[in-house]
């Protein structure tokens, strides 16, 4: 059976998506065009972000 994974390394893996997702968000930023298929990644991809930023705050105020 898998060890649970520590607070440190769940709290680096959400790190790392959000950090990850920013960048795809920022590549689509930039475009001066979105198809409508790039503005719905985009709002997904904003919504994933903000999951991973909640789930960093929650981990950090974990005992």
């Amino acid at each position: 059976m898998e060890e649970a994974k520590s607070k440190e390394d769940r709290y680096n893996e959400a790190r790392i998506m959000h950090k990850s997702l920013d960048e795809k968000l920022q590549m689509l930023q930039e475009k001066p065009y979105l198809t409508e298929d790039e503005e719905l990644e985009m709002k997904l991809l904003k919504k994933k972000k903000l999951y991973f930023k909640d789930l960093m705050e929650r981990i950090k105020e974990e005992p």
